[in-house]
């Protein structure tokens, strides 16, 4: 425990009482706060009736995202046995991984978070929500005897559920770590890909998964993330606006004096920035545009690297499924390592390596394919696999260590939504791509077409290279246009809005009322 003195650097208010005891409210020079006292052990004794360590929520964190992540990443290998048995063309296939993303990303993600940070939702009901929607989307998805039932079921009450434990698994670890959120974070958020692997495994072995048995198998997965969901919900709640853990000086983190590695290459936020200051700095607005594009590269390579596989003629052999599984496996593997590796260089300058490795590592995948090598193009899929998730980590990394962690819910979830158009291009848009350039018309890809669609190797060149250009160009706008924004740039941002400019001299004052002192509210 550090001493807290009057300092240049900012001041200090004496013991303040809390739900959760007592704490201190620090203020560094530009006139951030910071919470320090409250164990988060005592606060967890009062919003869910027993107590977690931060360590135990990195556990609960990591269960949202590991059982969450089925729907998506499962939806390739599950995806063509169902299609097939119930008679839907390519194109209503691939349109039911659109939908997906559109109440995943757009719905669950944005509207949920609004309301957990508003305290009108608490983290325990969004889980015990999603929980309940994943037994009846598989359910639906089992009996799709036709498109538009899987539309509802898999694909709207599916993504509901999925984008809860996506949203509530990043804002814990964001939340509670403020001091050293790296690979903790990305080792949650790798749960997201590797949670699919065992399902996948199933799904892609014919004597398991065929079509007098599959929708047993459909019904299990539902039931098992469905019941792992729940446990995550007694597992996890938010921390206090402003909480920082009282063995980390935030002081010294503030003047640059802090000896923690990460927090040199990665210090926090020089202010909360809002929603609406966030909208406001040329930051805000590049991050956006880079996870959109970087997104839709990811997505093209979770819902197209399978298909591609089987139409090379790899389908069914053990290439095929080391490369299937494979590439979720290390998509999850390597987000943990990657928020480690940018605890030593920089979320910027890591993320700006990763994109581009995910762009050039798609075209190495489709050289392969073309070749017809199917152990190097598993090979290849495998490594790609373990950047193709970059954007997802980086995002919650990047908003949180930019924009600070109050509104990180909201904050996050607006360029989250945006995930929406690259599921349009992962899903609808490269499908579509695919069936134009190989010699088709709308009737293929609205499903009157009655017979058989074909893929051309010219069609799928073009589609992968759309996907490179995205993420170079990913690339490149993260290292131009998101540098961390400055206290200047906070300042213009609120002058934008018309806000008043904080006093940094000013002694700092608690700001939370008991009734409002935690996002999520108790149960």
């Amino acid at each position: 425990m550090f001493n807290i003195v009057e300092t240049n650097v900012g001041g200090s208010v004496g013991s303040i009482k809390s739900p959760y005891g007592k704490y201190r409210l620090l203020k560094d020079k530009n006139g951030r706060q910071y919470r320090v006292g409250e164990r988060p052990e005592d606060v967890t004794k009062k919003i869910l009736g027993y107590r977690l360590s931060r360590r135990t929520m990195v556990l609960g964190a990591w269960m949202c995202f590991f059982f969450g992540s089925v729907l998506e990443y499962g939806w390739g290998a599950a995806s063509s046995l169902v299609i097939s048995h119930y008679g839907w063309s390519t194109v209503e296939g691939f349109f039911n991984y659109t939908v997906y993303v559109l109440f995943e990303a757009t719905v669950a993600a944005y509207i949920f978070s609004r309301l957990r940070e508003r305290g009108l939702l608490s983290l325990r009901r969004m889980l015990w929500l999603g929980s309940a929607l994943l037994i009846v989307s598989y359910i639906f998805f089992a009996n799709s005897f036709s498109p538009w039932i899987s539309y509802v079921g898999y694909a709207m009450l599916g993504g509901l559920a999925s984008g809860l434990g996506y949203a509530a698994g990043g804002g814990v670890i964001s939340k509670w770590f403020p001091d050293k959120r790296g690979w903790r974070l990305g080792l949650a958020n790798g749960a997201w890909a590797y949670g699919a692997v065992p399902f996948i495994i199933i799904y892609t072995d014919p004597s398991l998964f065929y079509p007098g048995d599959f929708q047993f198998i459909l019904y299990m997965t539902g039931a098992i993330i469905a019941v792992g969901l729940l446990v995550a919900s007694f597992l996890v709640c938010d921390a206090p606006k402003n909480w920082w853990p009282a063995e980390v000086d935030p002081l010294s983190v503030a003047a640059g004096t802090s000896k923690s590695r990460e927090l040199k290459e990665n210090p926090p936020a020089v202010a909360q920035f809002t929603t609406q200051e966030f909208f406001a700095t040329r930051q805000g607005k590049a991050q956006m545009i880079s996870f959109t594009l970087a997104l839709a590269a990811s997505l093209f390579n979770v819902s197209l690297y399978a298909p591609f596989g089987a139409a090379m003629g790899f389908g069914g052999g053990i290439a095929f499924t080391v490369g299937a599984a494979g590439f979720a496996f290390t998509d999850g593997i390597g987000r943990p390592t990657q928020g480690w590796i940018s605890t030593f260089i920089g979320r910027r300058k890591a993320v700006t390596i990763f994109y581009l490795l995910m762009g050039i590592g798609g075209l190495g995948v489709l050289a392969a394919g073309l070749a017809h090598q199917a152990i190097i193009w598993a090979v290849l899929a495998v490594l790609t696999g373990a950047v193709s998730g970059s954007c997802f980590v980086f995002d919650w990394l990047i908003i949180s260590d930019y924009f600070g962690e109050n509104y990180v819910a909201t904050n996050w979830s607006v360029p989250y939504t945006l995930k929406v158009f690259g599921g349009a291009f992962g899903g609808i848009g490269a499908t579509t791509l695919l069936v134009f350039a190989s010699g088709y018309g709308w009737g293929a890809v609205l499903g009157t077409y009655t017979g058989a669609v074909t893929f051309t190797d010219l069609s799928w060149i073009l589609a992968f290279l759309v996907a490179t250009i995205f993420a170079l160009v990913a690339a490149a706008l993260v290292w131009f246009y998101e540098k961390k924004p400055t206290i200047e740039e906070y300042y213009k941002a609120r002058e934008k809005l018309g806000l008043p400019l904080p006093t940094a001299t000013r002694q700092p004052s608690p700001e939370l009322t008991e009734s409002n002192e935690v996002s999520g509210g108790a149960e």
